[in-house]
């Protein structure tokens, strides 16, 4: 063992060193009278123990301590003092030395042990120390952002530099704030959703994507996980982020890349669908029309060159005549009024005298808070279309008496209602079919929502809501 001694008193010294030698072997002893002299010896070697007396010829009390503790190399430090002074022994534990020793009440016994257990101690210390420096670093260098929280009302008592840097707070800043002040309250539900779980539940350990603002009020979200855990002798909650925020911008805009290939998608099809619809509807009226009136005019022909009052002649003269007609009807539905001419009111005019003709129906126009200079044809067309199609479900499922469309601006948005006292049906036993599905898909293209209320016997009403419907 190797020990240094300062002491400046002969005597005191050869009594220390005897005692020493009583209890432990291979000793090495070192022995200085003045604190120069031990600076000396402190720089040049490595001591198990220091004794020192705190009465030196060049320096006494605290300032000796100070010294010798400063360039003990963490070598534990026992004052043997003839200072009897309590205070003075207090202060000199609280500057870190392991032990206070009164040289008129020191033994061999009592020396002994007093080294034995300064050693002990100063060994379990040294661990505690490189413990805590290396949980220290693994805390401030672990590459998620660590908050350590009161469970009571989740305040930070502590946390690592990652945060810190992620989040622009300063440790200090952090420490005055709690998890709810960070999130700037805008996931206070889910933070105590979170925390409630993990306090009162039987689960150690919760987790969820929690939004975060730096201090320039960027959002950040880490996904969080929460787990109980005992800090410094009270209950804590620590909680551990990854950021992922890159990661849900790339799902957003990937989302966002989807959603608009779907539209293009569909905008295509129906774009499709409304030319072939043209084609159509020209080719009906324009050729097989004619070729009808061509063939109704040979019969009159005939049955004058003939003379002939046969009933067969009258009977196909209507055939031709009712499918002349009808062709006309289909061919105007298939062919939309141009709506670069006619307004959309009296384009669903038009959609309402056909339907009159059709069934006896009351129906009630209201297009009294609608702006039609805020939306493009191809929305009018695709409102046109809607009312259209609802229509015919009306015609086919419905046996209304009475049908209410209403087209109104609300703020930004526009809404759309179409109502009958048909009827109506379980909207919970019954799935969409095509014509539904038609008019949901329609709306989607200008960001719209398509809500149904019906019951058996209580009629049907489609409305459509667009967001932010405005050009």
């Amino acid at each position: 063992m190797n020990i240094l001694v300062v002491e400046d008193n002969e005597g005191d010294f050869f009594l220390v060193q005897e005692y020493l030698e009583i209890n432990f072997s291979d000793l090495l002893i070192t022995h200085n009278t003045l604190l120069e002299e031990a600076n000396i010896s402190l720089l040049n070697n490595k001591f198990d123990i220091i004794l020192l007396d705190l009465s030196l010829p060049d320096s006494t009390g605290k300032a000796s301590i100070e010294h010798v503790i400063k360039l003990s190399n963490g070598a534990p430090v026992i004052v043997l003092t003839g200072l009897s002074d309590r205070q003075i022994a207090i202060d000199s534990l609280k500057l870190g030395v392991q032990d206070y020793l009164i040289k008129d009440e020191v033994n061999a016994f009592v020396l002994q042990k007093s080294i034995t257990y300064s050693i002990e101690r100063n060994n379990i210390s040294k661990n505690l120390r490189d413990n805590e420096k290396k949980y220290r670093y693994l805390f401030d260098n672990n590459p998620d952002s660590i908050f350590i929280l009161n469970p009571s009302d989740l305040q930070v008592i502590d946390v690592n530099e990652t945060a810190c840097t992620l989040l622009n707070y300063s440790r200090e800043q952090f420490l005055q704030m709690n998890l709810h002040q960070i999130s700037k309250e805008s996931e206070s539900q889910n933070i105590n959703s979170l925390t409630s779980k993990l306090i009162t539940g039987n689960s150690n350990i919760e987790k969820g994507i929690i939004r975060h603002y730096t201090q320039a009020n960027e959002i950040l979200f880490l996904d969080m996980a929460l787990h109980k855990i005992n800090y410094n002798g009270q209950e804590a909650i620590l909680a551990i982020g990854t950021d992922v925020t890159e990661k849900i911008k790339l799902e957003k805009r990937l989302e966002e890349e989807k959603t608009k290939k779907n539209m293009e998608i569909t905008q295509a099809v129906i774009s499709a669908q409304e030319n072939e619809r043209q084609e159509l509807g020209l080719e009906l009226h324009d050729n097989v029309n004619q070729i009808l009136a061509g063939s109704l005019m040979y019969l009159g022909l005939l049955k004058i060159e003939t003379k002939s009052n046969s009933e067969l002649f009258l009977d196909i003269d209507k055939l031709l005549t009712g499918a002349i007609q009808e062709i006309r009807k289909l061919s105007h539905s298939l062919l939309p009024p141009s709506l670069n001419e006619l307004s959309l009111s009296e384009a669903l005019d038009h959609i309402i005298t056909i339907a009159k003709k059709s069934r006896l129906f009351e129906i009630k126009k209201d297009l009294e808070n609608f702006r039609e200079y805020a939306i493009s044809d191809a929305f009018k067309l695709a409102i046109y279309r809607i009312v259209q199609e609802q229509f015919n479900n009306i015609f086919k499922h419905a046996n209304a008496k009475n049908i209410l469309i209403q087209l109104y601006h609300e703020e930004n948005n526009l809404i759309l209602i179409i109502a009958d006292d048909g009827n109506g049906f379980d909207t919970t036993t019954t799935s969409n079919g095509v014509g539904l599905l038609n008019i949901q898909t329609r709306a989607s293209l200008f960001n719209g929502t398509m809500h149904i209320s019906s019951a058996p016997k209580m009629g049907t009403e489609i409305k459509v809501v667009f967001l932010n419907a405005e050009n």
